[in-house]
């Protein structure tokens, strides 16, 4: 369960790293697709001036940024803390932290919040239940994960070909669980929380929107260690690209399944 440092280093310079040049531009995109909906779930959970909130993988730090402009206590936490910093002068906590080796006192906050996180922890059902002991009595958990199943019978046979191998590359490099985010809402409900509730929603992509520019980035990022895992070849990924740049392209990219629950109490 624990990370060495090896692998804290491997993070760090990786497929998601932050100093892959492309990567501030590709969590920037990110936010813009998903904000909406997480701020509209956190305010609907009765998100309120004076709450502790956690922020578990910040990323570029929009999420904290807007809590803590709803008066809430943040702290932001993340392997690499490099996109938070300026939120300090904001008023938010900035943590390098570890969601396994790094621990919180429990009933530390009314709120916590990730988002595209728990799916690439070695132990899914372990994280969520270490969140969970963290909150207060009362305090809610808000998941928000992917799923790639809408990709992987596209009728475009590129995009359809680079998403799978997408899929197979970062279980490979990253050792995510692509298919964990199906599991929920059960790890919250294991994990002792109570006032379950669960949605789903599939992702639109249109040639040329931030969807899709937001895969490109991702096929970019990923493109040597796709060819060199033997997983995809460059012509394969450049007609996944010039698919997702279409005009005419229209499909359907990620689903997320968001989740909460409270501590009872």
């Amino acid at each position: 369960m624990e990370r060495t440092s090896h692998e804290q280093e491997r993070y760090a310079d990786g497929l998601f790293g932050h100093a892959v040049p492309t990567e501030l531009e590709r969590l920037r995109l990110l936010e813009s697709l998903l904000d909406g909906a997480t701020r509209a779930r956190l305010a609907a959970l009765g998100l309120k001036p004076g709450d502790a909130v956690l922020e578990v993988g910040g990323g570029a730090g929009s999420v904290a940024r807007w809590m803590a402009g709803q008066g809430a206590r943040v702290t932001v936490t993340d392997l690499d803390t490099t996109f938070l910093t300026g939120l300090v002068d904001e008023g938010v906590t900035v943590l390098r932290h570890d969601l396994f080796t790094d621990d919180f006192p429990p009933g530390s906050f009314d709120v916590i919040h990730t988002r595209y996180v728990v799916m690439h922890l070695p132990e899914p059902d372990v994280a969520v239940a270490r969140l969970a002991n963290w909150l207060k009595p009362g305090g809610v958990l808000l998941l928000e994960e992917p799923a790639t199943f809408p990709t992987e019978d596209s009728p475009h046979p590129a995009y359809r070909a680079a998403m799978r191998a997408f899929r197979a590359y970062l279980e490979l490099s990253v050792g995510s669980d692509t298919s964990w985010a199906r599991s929920l809402p059960v790890p919250l409900e294991r994990a002792g929380l109570t006032g379950i509730g669960h949605h789903a929603r599939i992702q639109p992509v249109k040639g040329g929107d931030a969807e899709a520019r937001w895969w490109v980035l991702n096929l970019e990022q990923a493109r040597a260690g796709m060819v060199a895992a033997g997983l995809a070849t460059d012509a394969e990924i450049d007609a996944a690209c010039a698919e997702l740049v279409s005009p005419g392209f229209h499909d359907l990219s990620l689903a997320v399944l968001t989740a909460w629950g409270r501590r009872p109490g």
